[in-house]
């Protein structure tokens, strides 16, 4: 039986699905990560990890399945330096990583400023951009900037791993920061200003175009033929293609370890003001725009963790159904590890407002999973504003909550529906390599299906409006005290 395997670099795990030609799922299996943190706001992996967890997982594929195509999914932003000898020069610097504030600053600066710079790639420079972490090694790690030949995103150096070939596509090279997303090129003269090699970005290719073949050492190895290698995507695109947002119109709200709102669109504008992040998606003339929110899922992990630990998910969702609305109150802000959407501000940070004698963990737990959804709340009213929203997608961990997906609705006021399938950016990596290997488009998006759609309840609308305008405000009187604060401790 011909199936097709998608593969997708995550933060805290790979996971790896094969799908027959209809869809059905045959196997999916997961591979855990570790993130190391050598300084304040830091994030690292090591690639060899994430190549050690790949051949573990291509290895366990069942022999009674023919592999027609590998798709590629990966976190977005992901820095991976590689020497002449395809050599890895330093651990991968993730997209979560805060160290780059001043050189989004400088890179700015010399541009002509931040209009100019959404002028030139569609977007503002962010501190988990790529190419702020390429400034960053060149400043403090002169010896390794040196050596550098080839600049990867995750899911390309696993690509580059698998194939020998070099290459990126349009979804992954738009959030490098020297991308022009309406133009679809590397932008030469900002790289030429900031000095840095545009020989050292891979070639551009579409996200269903065919990479290259699998090495026949590893065909060898797992006992396969000819598999063809399909270029795939960055990760919030190819979830968003897998979950069915296919259309301009369409909009997904995910709510994982980060958060994301996205809504596909046929504009070739980017947000004026690039508190929105503007990105090419995976299908030819389709492009989305995105806001993205550091700590969703994080935040209520982190909460888990220091409070509750004894409780399990379904205890959580409990204690959340349990308590009314609005949290006795409280209010969370959920910016533990800096904000992008709609802030661009890596000095913000969690806070926990309104605390009194009668209040319980139960309620803390509400304000945490309210404030999460207030944060999403900003990056879907930026997104309605830039383009016609007509159906709204819920996906991630947070989807499979019955208590988040009607807070979901109510808050944002429109009705969410759920997808049949759990994992957006491994199916979705699926789903490209049968377009890679040559099943047609609408074969592909009928693989997906709708099981649930939730509508908003008007009198939790009427609170959580009131708790949004309470939330907004909260930020913006603590804003310079946040900024006050990290200069004072010596963050960067």
């Amino acid at each position: 039986m011909d199936v097709y395997l998608g593969l997708d670099i995550g933060t805290t795990n790979i996971k790896m699905i094969l799908a027959d030609g209809e869809g059905k799922v045959i196997e999916s299996r997961s591979s855990p990560l570790g993130i190391s943190a050598p300084g304040h706001g830091w994030a690292e992996q090591d690639p060899e990890d994430w190549w050690t967890g790949v051949t573990e997982l291509l290895s366990s594929v069942p022999g009674k399945v023919r592999v027609a195509g590998i798709g590629l999914s990966g976190q977005m932003h992901t820095l991976v330096p590689v020497d002449r000898e395809g050599r890895v020069l330093r651990k991968a610097i993730l997209w979560c990583d805060q160290r780059t504030a001043a050189e989004c600053a400088e890179a700015e600066a010399l541009l002509g400023g931040e209009s100019r710079v959404v002028e030139m790639t569609g977007n503002l420079i962010y501190p988990g951009f790529t190419l702020p972490k390429i400034l960053w090694i060149r400043k403090h790690e002169p010896e390794i900037y040196r050596k550098i030949a080839t600049c990867y995103i995750a899911k390309d150096y696993i690509g580059w791993r698998l194939t020998g070939e070099r290459a990126t596509e349009w979804s992954d090279a738009s959030g490098s920061a020297c991308w022009d997303v309406s133009a679809r090129k590397w932008r030469s003269d900002l790289l030429s200003a900031l000095g840095v090699d545009e020989g050292w970005l891979p070639p551009v290719k579409g996200s269903a175009e065919i990479r290259g073949i699998l090495r026949p050492e590893l065909a060898r190895r797992f006992g396969w033929g000819e598999t063809k290698v399909i270029c795939g995507g960055a990760d919030n695109a190819v979830s968003a293609f897998g979950l069915g947002v296919a259309s301009p119109g369409d909009c997904m709200i995910s709510i994982g370890t980060s958060g994301t709102v996205l809504a596909i669109t046929g504009s070739t504008a980017p947000d004026p003001t690039g508190r929105l992040h503007f990105f090419n998606s995976v299908l030819p003339g389709q492009s989305y725009y995105m806001g993205c929110m550091l700590a969703a899922a994080a935040s209520l992990n982190w909460f888990r963790d220091v409070a509750g630990r004894d409780l399990t998910w379904d205890d959580i969702g409990k204690a959340v159904e349990e308590t009314p609305p609005g949290a006795g109150g409280m209010l969370w802000l959920p910016y533990l590890n800096g904000e992008r959407t709609p802030h661009r501000n890596p000095n913000a940070r969690g806070v926990l407002y309104g605390l009194s004698s009668m209040s319980d963990r139960r309620h803390v737990f509400r304000a945490v999973m309210e404030g999460i959804t207030y944060g999403l709340r900003d990056s879907f009213e930026l997104v309605r504003a830039a383009t016609p929203v007509k159906r709204v997608i819920m996906a991630g961990g947070g989807a499979k909550s019955a208590v988040w997906r009607k807070m979901t609705a109510s808050m944002m006021g429109f009705p969410v529906s759920v997808p049949e399938t759990e994992e957006g950016g491994a199916y979705g990596a699926a789903m490209l390599a049968a377009l890679g290997g040559g099943l047609s488009p609408d074969d592909v998006r009928g693989w997906t299906r709708i099981l649930e759609t939730v509508e908003p309840v008007d009198a939790e609308k009427k609170t959580y409006d009131r708790g949004y305008l309470q939330f907004q405000a909260l930020y913006r009187d603590l804003r310079e005290r946040f900024d006050a604060t990290a200069h004072n401790t010596g963050e960067q």
